[in-house]
């Protein structure tokens, strides 16, 4: 089945539709749908190649997945996971190479980084912030 007949079937109607009041465009929370926005440039269901990213286990790293060639008719095997624990420069630049060098989806390039990007960010460690401790005079004037 072609990917615009897909997009025809499911596009108003499937298990991972978020549809609200007041929302003009519904979103999406099916897997490798790096927007999450019900659209076909983004629909991790259809298209025969697509790019998911998502943090590792543990919370250190991403996962990137990839749609292969070789098992379109076996969904199980269709998917290739990497994981990635190398540094965020590194982590972006694997994402970088992918998409280039394997002739890859080159308009989820800015979307894979992005999203890339604010998971290694949530993954950073939080400073410790000290809790000033007020002086015995400033205690003592109030």
């Amino acid at each position: 089945m072609s990917s615009d007949l897909c997009w025809q079937v499911i596009r108003n109607n499937h298990a991972n539709l978020l549809k609200k009041r007041n929302v003009s465009k519904p979103f999406s929370k099916e897997a490798n749908n790096l927007k999450n926005v019900n659209s076909p440039r983004y629909n991790g269901l259809c298209r025969r190649k697509v790019i998911g990213i998502e943090p590792a286990s543990g919370g250190k790293g991403i996962i990137i997945s990839h749609k292969t060639a070789k098992y379109q008719n076996k969904p199980v095997k269709n998917l290739v996971k990497t994981t990635v624990k190398a540094g965020p420069r590194r982590a972006l630049n694997s994402i970088r190479r992918f998409i280039r060098h394997n002739s890859y989806r080159k308009d989820l390039k800015m979307a894979a980084l992005r999203r890339a990007s604010a998971i290694l960010r949530s993954q950073r460690a939080q400073p410790f912030k000290k809790s000033r401790r007020r002086t015995y005079k400033a205690v003592k004037k109030e």
